[in-house]
């Protein structure tokens, strides 16, 4: 983002409108401290050192600034020189010819060292233009090679398992107890909960990749969230204890956002959660942060590991039964960074990992 915002700043020489104040400040200061110093001590200085003086103010212009400053710049020093240092003085008049070829040669040599200094300015807009296009390239190849494997494989899963019940359903030579068919029911229905999963966290991908997450923030409570969230997940969450008191302050966050950031986390702790073991989501605030902590007691991360659980598309220690395309702790990261939050992964005490959401109170 701060290279597309840099590029759209830049003007037709291809250098920022920012330098280019710059260069103008430059040569406001630069030319100003230089006559002062020249005008109380001329006498010690004949006129070529003046010019050169000057000359290496433009110069320096020109390298901050680009042409325009630095022809500004020259057009001044001339005028400058001129009427405080090339006889007769305090007139517009130059006596000596080799004065006046003095002033061309500093307006020259200003437009020469703008030119050039323009001409590289583009060239590196140029490449910093293409070197954009190249990784936001990379990056949809990327994606879109991930987004294959997970139709070829995790997508297709779920339909397959749905399709089998379907037709098992339908079969006209086979009478189903109630029993298998609410068995073949509730497959189908798991299944497409679990496609609807996959395929919401593909498109919240694509939108966090593509920059097209579009907020709608409000002052909400972590306790009316956190519900919503478990409520979206298979079984309803009924093995996550929640301890997140109605008294936590109020954070400015997208509702639906941080639902599904929430959702995503719960999901993937109750994925690693032995079985028994109950996922504990705690809210706490200090000091004018609101926490929200996501607690599992499975196998944990090693430190090294962790910045790689946030990657899309990475499942770390994939095992048997395992949902997922390694994209719902990305898209938690995306959703919640999005708002301004942050969200890490802490070691949990006595073993598992600890997913720790982290917001700023909202102002009364």
């Amino acid at each position: 983002m701060g290279l597309r915002a840099d590029v759209a700043a830049r003007d037709d020489g291809g250098i920022s409108r920012r330098r280019r104040l710059a260069g103008a400040g430059l040569a406001v200061g630069s030319l100003a401290a230089l006559t002062g110093i020249f005008v109380a001590v001329h006498t010690h200085l004949g006129l070529p050192s003046i010019f050169l003086l000057y000359l290496t103010a433009i110069v320096a212009v020109a390298l901050v600034g680009g042409s325009w400053p630095a022809v500004a710049a020259a057009i001044a020093s001339s005028l400058i020189i001129n009427w405080f240092f090339t006889p007769p003085t305090n007139t517009w008049k130059i006596a000596d010819g080799e004065n006046v070829l003095a002033l061309a040669v500093l307006l020259v040599v200003a437009g020469v060292v703008s030119w050039l200094v323009d001409r590289e300015s583009r060239a590196r807009a140029a490449a910093e233009r293409r070197r954009a296009e190249a990784a936001s390239l990379e990056r949809v190849n990327e994606l879109r090679t991930a987004i294959l494997a997970a139709v070829s494989h995790d997508l297709r899963t779920p339909l397959a398992s749905i399709k089998a019940s379907v037709s098992s359903l339908r079969a006209p030579d086979v009478v189903w107890s109630p029993q298998e068919t609410q068995e073949f029911l509730a497959t189908i229905e798991g299944e497409t909960d679990r496609l609807t999963s996959l395929v919401a966290n593909l498109l919240d991908m694509s939108r966090i990749q593509t920059g097209s997450v579009v907020l709608v923030p409000r002052r909400i409570g972590l306790d009316e969230i956190v519900p919503r969230a478990l409520a979206t997940l298979p079984s309803s969450g009924r093995d996550v204890e929640v301890d997140v008191p109605e008294t936590l302050p109020r954070i400015d966050a997208d509702a639906e956002l941080l639902e599904r950031a929430v959702a995503n986390v719960v999901s993937n702790a109750r994925q690693w959660n032995p079985p028994g073991e109950r996922v504990r989501v705690v809210g706490r605030s200090t000091d004018g942060i609101v926490e929200l902590r996501v607690i599992d007691r499975g196998p944990g991360v090693p430190l090294p590991d962790r910045p790689r659980i946030f990657v899309p598309f990475q499942r770390l220690g994939d095992r048997p039964g395992t949902d997922g395309i390694g994209l719902g702790l990305a898209v938690a990261r995306g959703f919640v960074e999005a708002m301004g939050g942050r969200i890490a992964a802490e070691e949990t005490g006595g073993g598992g990992l600890t997913m720790v959401l982290t917001f700023q109170e909202a102002e009364p």
